[in-house]
């Protein structure tokens, strides 16, 4: 079974997923102020570190909803897609989606938050 796209939205809506995300934004933003400004696309990188640290509450879902998206984070959710998610199940379920594969996300998707704005 593969992981379906209601999957990834019933988990993107977890507030205990969401929480995981803006943690893993935070660290992320900090990495990018701190990164030299010859790196590729460091504007735009920091402008989205900027909304993030200035706005937490609203960027962590678009980070929740597209690091729910990611092959890895939702394979963790749904045990590699044979545990369709649910309202009832979806906070034990989570869990189980490691902090290295909400990290990876976050911070690969990076450019792509600044640019949906």
């Amino acid at each position: 079974m593969v992981a379906t796209l209601n999957d990834e939205t019933v988990l993107a809506g977890d507030t205990g997923f969401q929480r995981r995300c803006r943690a893993a934004m935070i660290e992320q933003a900090i990495a990018v102020g701190f990164e030299s400004s010859a790196t590729a696309d460091h504007a735009v990188r920091l402008e989205f570190a900027i909304e993030a640290l200035l706005n937490p509450e609203t960027a962590k879902l678009k980070v929740a909803n597209a690091t729910a998206t990611d092959t890895s984070v939702i394979a963790d959710a749904t045990v590699a897609g044979t545990v369709p998610l649910t309202t009832g199940n979806v906070a034990a379920q989570a869990l189980l989606v490691t902090d290295a594969h909400i990290r990876s996300s976050v911070t690969g998707s990076w450019i792509v938050f600044r640019l949906s704005i």
